[in-house]
């Protein structure tokens, strides 16, 4: 990755932080510090806001443990009334009749809202789940998004550095220290700042023509084609929509099932055709290619595209981006089209997955921004 210039790096609090430890230990025993009531032998009783798998999967861990639930809350309609444990899941604000000095663990990948939310109801002590996978994963399983992020952070500090000096714009600085250093603290208010809410949508960075070639790796039920489609005021020449999952991928064959320029695929996206295995167990998410419960699909995008003419990739494909980006080099080596790449499924994606891409063109410039108030929905577009 070309380096840009010294004086441009002013936005390094984080990266200095991370710099300055000098063993994983140091780091973790740093970061139990910083959050007393949830230092492993002390969390003795909680509150779990979230009732989806990671909310499930937490008060599971705590029966076993031997760690109260308090409450168990969830502000989604289908939630509410459905039973976690010992718990009936209630809405959030059933919470103004509860001690607040009782620990509060967000169980969801999206916790600046919530957070916001808790402290101004009083609740003093509140911290993300993946906090509790990275102080004690013996514990606490990682899901794929915290397993090895401390470690990651501290080994690849100078990788980082590197990518720091690499980054397009000061704003992807800013974005790149913001998101180290909410990995480093899992205080996702260092984040408000640098957000922008609209996913896939960068402000003044990513310029549409009339004739754009979308590849939707990802596309879940198409809101990510939607998103699209309302950029460019329905002119575009042509969409691939990929999405491996059978169920979901009815629901997208059938919202654009009458448009004659939008071809929706049922694999996902990977370095060649075959079938991958996924283990279903919570939603840890982990690839398995000789055992799981789920089969899939996938692709290589350049088998899809052969020789044709692609002007903008999208992928957020589950942890599946380091293969499908071998699987399209041809794609982009030829054609230069706008990426917008997911760079969180696993931690070292940060750095990786850039250094993947201008591996194979360096003429690309780089720019991260973050979508979200978590560890989710930090985006790397690389631009021609």
């Amino acid at each position: 990755m070309k380096a840009r210039t010294a004086n441009s790096l002013s936005y390094k609090k984080w990266l200095n932080q991370i710099r300055a430890f000098s063993s994983i230990e140091g780091c973790r025993t740093w970061l139990a510090d910083r959050y007393p009531e949830f230092q492993p032998g002390e969390l003795r009783e909680v509150i779990i806001v979230g009732a989806a798998d990671e909310g499930i999967r937490l008060s599971e861990i705590c029966a076993r443990e031997g760690i109260a639930v308090r409450a168990h809350v969830d502000d989604h309609p289908q939630k509410q009334g459905m039973t976690v444990g010992r718990q009936v899941i209630v809405p959030l604000d059933f919470l103004t009749d509860v001690d607040p000095q009782i620990p509060v663990v967000i169980a969801s990948h999206r916790v600046l809202k919530v957070m916001e939310r808790l402290t101004n109801m009083g609740f003093q002590h509140v911290a993300p789940f993946g906090l509790l996978q990275v102080l004690k994963p013996e514990t606490f399983a990682p899901h794929m998004f915290h397993s090895g992020l401390l470690e990651d952070l501290i080994d690849n500090a100078e990788r980082y550095e590197e990518l720091m000096e690499s980054l397009a714009d000061e704003m992807s600085q800013m974005v790149l220290d913001a998101v180290l250093g909410y990995r480093l603290t899992f205080d996702p208010r260092i984040l408000a700042p640098i957000i922008e809410w609209d996913l896939y949508g960068p402000k003044n960075l990513i310029r549409y023509g009339e004739n754009e070639v979308y590849v939707d790796g990802g596309a879940f039920d198409g809101d990510s084609v939607r998103l699209f489609m309302d950029r460019v005021q329905g002119k575009f020449s042509r969409i691939l929509a990929f999405e491996p999952d059978q169920e979901t991928y009815g629901r997208l064959a059938r919202n654009f099932a009458n448009d004659p320029a939008i071809e929706t695929i049922n694999a996902g996206l990977h370095r060649r055709r075959g079938t991958l295995r996924f283990d279903n167990a919570g939603t840890r998410g982990s690839i398995i290619t000789d055992s799981g419960e789920i089969e899939i699909p996938v692709v290589g995008l350049d088998e899809v595209l052969g020789s044709d003419r692609v002007t903008l990739i999208k992928m957020n494909i589950e942890g599946a981006e380091h293969e499908a980006i071998r699987g399209a080099e041809k794609a982009i080596t030829t054609w230069a089209p706008k990426l917008s790449i997911s760079l969180y499924h696993n931690p070292s994606d940060l750095w990786t997955l850039p250094l993947e891409i201008v591996k194979m063109r360096s003429d690309y410039k780089l720019y991260i921004r973050q979508h979200d108030g978590g560890i989710i929905e930090t985006v790397l577009y690389a631009l021609p």
